[in-house]
């Protein structure tokens, strides 16, 4: 059989961390709380506009290109026209 003090089985490795532990007490680490000061009410604050003109920046538009449209007197087809079509 195996000795229990060796480190590579289950017991061996239960007793040394146990006795781990009873060596090193663990410390309780103190979170530092913070407090903040309540903000100062400043009032109501009554403000009038003293502008006279407001600017206001356009958005930039592309320029889309125009498009030509030919204007014909007469139809380019006539009633009673064949027209081909193929299925």
């Amino acid at each position: 059989m195996q000795d229990q003090n060796d480190d590579l089985t289950f017991e061996g490795a239960w007793n040394n961390q146990f006795k781990d532990e009873k060596k090193k007490p663990e410390k309780k680490v103190k979170s530092e709380i913070k407090t903040f000061e309540k903000p100062t009410f400043r009032g109501k604050r009554d403000i009038i506009e003293k502008r006279s003109k407001i600017i206001v920046t356009s958005k930039k538009r592309l320029e889309e290109p125009t498009k030509k449209v030919e204007v014909v007197n007469q139809l380019s087809s006539k009633e009673g026209d064949d027209f081909d079509v193929e299925w």
